[in-house]
């Protein structure tokens, strides 16, 4: 069994979701500019979302790659990666041996997007973040929770990853630790928790895009942004093969580096006053 999250479905690209960007044509040279300096390797979509992501959102990246599919700048074959799912590899159309490529990273990709992987993935985060947290002096107010000094979200099934509170501040904390970004109604609903609670959203994410951000600061909140996709103990193989195979940022930390924490900490301080 696989989890859903890590396929390369790419929603954006099949999904007329987002009215035409401007930055869409950026993207479309960025992107061949990418494939002139590698005529001879296959990119699966996800892949490249994330290549790109300082550079463009997501769905902006995926909507340049299906443009140049279309005009024939790229190629792109479809590969199973287990019942019923396909990733989407993107190629250099004069590029001979893809199949040969495709087979070395679909091997990596099956590896990584299994169930039990994903599920220790996002439960190394929040355990590395949360204990991190708790050192800096912050109180627990429970784990997989929806519920606050008497009050409960019953709307829907959701809760919070933790809760806790330092210096009177109280903060509903959400951890995402994939490459894809945070679902924006999963986004939606967890301010609403919070604010239904009345907490402070903080949102641990590898990454998010400003417009998500921007939703989480208007609502008081914080972004802790950590950029690698974080492994358990026990993986650093599979990390090397990922980053030397598919060159994603991924990590296998022992504890979060104090950089990311002490950002938000000089953040909580100003809030205090």
């Amino acid at each position: 069994m696989f989890e859903e999250e890590f396929y390369d479905y790419s929603d954006y690209y099949d999904v007329e979701e987002w009215p035409r960007d401007v930055k869409i044509d950026e993207a479309k040279e960025s992107l061949k500019s990418f494939f002139r300096q590698n005529p001879q390797a296959v990119f699966y979509i996800k892949q490249l979302e994330v290549t790109f992501e300082k550079q463009f959102f997501h769905w902006i990246t995926a909507k340049a790659i299906r443009e140049l599919l279309e005009e024939g700048r790229l190629k792109m074959e479809e590969v199973p990666l287990a019942k019923g799912t396909r990733v989407k590899f993107v190629f250099n159309p004069r590029y001979r041996y893809y199949k040969r490529a495709t087979k070395k990273d679909i091997q990596v990709i099956r590896e990584y997007s299994h169930h039990e992987i994903a599920m220790a993935c996002g439960e190394q985060a929040d355990v590395l973040f949360f204990n991190a947290l708790i050192a800096k002096g912050f109180l627990s107010h429970g784990q997989d929770i929806n519920e606050f000094k008497g009050e409960k979200w019953i709307k829907t099934n959701h809760n919070l990853d933790f809760i806790i509170e330092k210096d009177g501040i109280v903060y509903g904390c959400e951890v995402k630790n994939t490459f894809d970004y945070i679902d924006v109604e999963e986004l939606s609903i967890k301010l609403e928790i919070c604010k239904y609670l009345g907490l402070r959203p903080l949102f641990i994410m590898r990454y998010s895009p400003k417009s998500y951000n921007f939703e989480i600061i208007k609502n008081g909140g914080y972004a802790m942004i950590f950029e690698k996709q974080i492994y358990p103990f026990g993986q650093s193989a599979l990390v090397k093969r990922i980053t030397e195979v598919l060159g994603m940022p991924v990590d296998c930390p022992r504890s979060i580096p104090e950089g990311i924490i002490n950002r938000f900490m000089n953040w909580h301080n100003k809030q205090r006053v």
